[in-house]
């Protein structure tokens, strides 16, 4: 229905939809703020948007605001990159699909389902449980849990949200990819130990040092370059629950005699005998029995 409308009113209600599916809730305020519009157009704009698809917002009185619904089904075409970048750099250009042809790519395996992301996003947003299937090494089949999820990351090769486990009674990360059906738990309380501010390994942030491998002396001072170091060190600052998957989405030797070979391996963690962080054993020349 969106091929319909054209330009500037496709971007205002693309932004409706974008606020409803990832953040729960949307108002005029939110149009108003974007575009600097008046009230009047933003109202209707938001009548346009529900002429469009009537049940995919409901005006909740008591919050004043527009919630979306669980049912819902998104009218707007866009841009599966944008809507990740927008989710963790902010607003910036227009996020509906562009069909101009692209000078700078994204290399990837696969796309995130942005129906499974916005239901999680939204549960963040609004602070409330949400129950899923998740596919595992143990489960490949997939087995039920409870989460509380807080944060979406990157980990270099797949998505990843971060949230209490229920069912194991701690912070866990989940491949959002591997969630095949999600449920929202909005009746359901969430406790002060489940919550962002008690994941320790979330809000520890670990410094790393990174150094050109030692087999490639040679051509140190190109890597150097390369990669910004100052004096043959680049000091990365990372959050303690991601620096595992940051080491092995850059092949990143951890092991304490550099002792990895290949021609992928052009770094060195230097001070990895004394920087400790879980998931370590992901790290590229780490063993389980090392840590």
């Amino acid at each position: 229905m969106a091929t319909k409308i054209t330009g500037y009113q496709t971007e205002l209600l693309a932004h409706i939809e974008f606020i409803g599916r990832f953040y729960g809730v949307v108002s005029r305020a939110d149009l108003m703020q974007r575009f600097d519009i008046s009230e009047a157009s933003a109202t209707r704009t938001f009548q346009r948007y529900n002429s469009i698809a009537p049940d995919n917002l409901i005006y909740k009185p008591n919050i004043r605001r527009y919630e979306w619904q669980d049912n819902a089904s998104p009218v707007i075409e866009v841009s599966i990159n944008k809507c990740l970048s927008t989710l963790t750099d902010g607003f910036g250009d227009s996020f509906a699909r562009t069909t101009d042809k692209p000078f700078a790519v994204k290399n990837s395996l696969f796309h995130v389902n942005l129906d499974i992301l916005a239901g999680i996003t939204r549960a963040i947003k609004r602070k409330y449980p949400i129950a899923i299937n998740y596919l595992s090494k143990s489960s490949p089949q997939g087995a039920k849990r409870q989460i509380v999820p807080h944060s979406i990351a990157d980990s270099g090769l797949r998505w990843h949200v971060r949230g209490f486990d229920r069912k194991h009674n701690e912070f866990r990360d989940f491949v959002i990819n591997r969630v095949n059906s999600l449920d929202p738990c909005k009746g359901d309380g969430i406790f002060p130990h489940e919550q962002r501010a008690a994941d320790d390994a979330w809000n520890t942030i670990v410094e790393l040092e990174i150094q050109p491998h030692p087999r490639l002396s040679n051509i140190a001072p190109m890597i150097e370059f390369e990669y910004q170091m100052n004096s043959g060190i680049l000091k990365k600052q990372v959050r303690a629950a991601l620096a595992g998957y940051l080491l092995d989405s850059w092949n990143i030797d951890a092991s304490t005699d550099a002792s990895l070979l290949g021609d992928h391996i052009m770094l060195h963690l230097k001070n990895t005998e004394n920087v400790q962080f879980p998931g370590k054993r992901l790290a590229p020349g780490i063993c389980d029995d090392s840590i």
